[in-house]
């Protein structure tokens, strides 16, 4: 039977992973959402509270919704089968709880969009949860290759996220057309980080406290 349930939970995550994808794009193409649902910080501050969250559905442009629709997607697929699917959301959920702070205390920050400092959540908080938590179902990979693997994630993505820190030239123009907002990145995978650590670690506590009652 754990072969069958195992193909089932993909088959779900798959879904779960496409429906994720179609409404970011969806959003994109809907009219006057992406003008209007992007963060703009004048806007914000005269009571449109609602952009901390939607800005990070909507993108600057057809091709960054595009770009962060297949890193969401590779991300998504990735983590099926090693990381269960409530740490998978809590990682994004703490990657969107993450930008949408960072936006409110940078004042240099006027306008924002894209999902790419939640996705940098998923990233950080997926590998977290590698080093941390048991697959939700059997996997070929032992625990010390997903350590491995958790590691070798988390140090690239730090490695990449201190270079774009340190960029001498962060108002540079980027492939994507627009310069890179990289401490929507920080926040993101902080925020994802920290999600998926909490998460673990009450959940270890309730277990401790339960067996000593």
């Amino acid at each position: 039977m754990a072969p069958r349930d195992g193909g089932r939970r993909s088959g779900a995550a798959g879904l779960r992973s496409l429906a994720f994808v179609a409404v970011m794009l969806g959003l994109q193409w809907l009219p006057g959402a992406a003008q209007h649902w992007q963060f703009e910080r004048t806007a914000w501050a005269a009571g449109a509270w609602w952009q901390l969250l939607t800005a990070q559905w909507v993108h600057l442009s057809g091709l960054h919704a595009a770009a962060n629709a297949l890193g969401a997607l590779v991300l998504l697929r990735a983590f099926t089968g090693l990381v269960s699917g409530r740490l998978q959301a809590l990682a994004l959920l703490g990657g969107y709880v993450g930008v949408a702070l960072v936006l409110v205390l940078d004042a240099n920050c006027a306008v924002y969009a894209g999902a790419s400092g939640a996705l940098h959540g998923l990233l950080a908080g997926g590998a977290c949860a590698l080093l941390t938590s048991a697959p939700p179902q059997p996997v070929l990979m032992t625990r010390q290759r997903r350590h491995i693997l958790a590691c070798c994630v988390l140090l690239g993505l730090a490695a990449k996220l201190l270079v774009q820190h340190f960029d001498t030239s962060p108002s540079a123009i980027g492939w994507l057309g627009f310069s890179t907002y990289s401490r929507a990145h920080e926040a993101g995978a902080l925020g994802g980080a920290v999600a998926v650590l909490a998460t673990v670690l009450v959940a270890r506590l309730y277990v401790w406290l339960l067996a000593r009652l």
